[in-house]
């Protein structure tokens, strides 16, 4: 499969990816993470992603378990509202592809926050580095809440804190 978009790098959480749309229903992230990389624990309403090592070795969990993910080992569904993250805890980087289904705006999730990233709007636990990451997180993870939720802090507490600190931090937006 050839990768059909520039990479776009996420410093924080020591990934890279670039993106494939097949059609509205079928979008392709081929991701490479580097080592020490980390995609926080989140989960999709309303995505499928189906999970595949392409080189190297890398953990997923996948609703509260882990297991070590090879080229070897074919893929791992990750169904709509399952919580999921992925660790490249193997000292060498390894290259993954996703089949996201239905494609959603993922892409422009995984793009933004990528961005936010580079601009040092959060730090390596996704909490905001000062007004203007608060102001940006709120806006971001209310956007985005029907497609992404990140698990911490606990999506309950998120709806109920999220709608306030957007009111808030509306002027420090970047």
């Amino acid at each position: 499969m050839t990768v059909t978009s520039e990479r776009t790098h996420d410093p924080v959480h020591r990934a890279a990816m670039a993106f494939e749309r097949e059609s509205d229903e079928r979008l392709w992230v081929h991701t490479w993470l580097e080592p020490g990389g980390h995609l926080p624990e989140h989960f999709h309403p309303t995505l499928e992603e189906h999970w595949e090592v392409v080189e190297g070795t890398t953990r997923v969990k996948v609703d509260g378990t882990w297991h070590a993910l090879t080229a070897a080992d074919g893929s791992v569904v990750v169904g709509r509202g399952v919580r999921h993250e992925l660790r490249n805890d193997s000292g060498e980087p390894a290259r993954l592809r996703t089949l996201v289904m239905p494609g959603g705006r993922l892409e422009e999730f995984l793009r933004e926050s990528a961005r936010a990233a580079q601009e040092g709007l959060y730090d390596e636990r996704n909490l905001p580095t000062g007004l203007r990451g608060a102001a940006w997180i709120s806006d971001f993870a209310l956007r985005f809440a029907d497609e992404t939720v990140m698990c911490s802090p606990p999506p309950a507490l998120q709806r109920v804190l999220l709608p306030v600190a957007a009111r808030l931090t509306r002027r420090y937006r970047p």
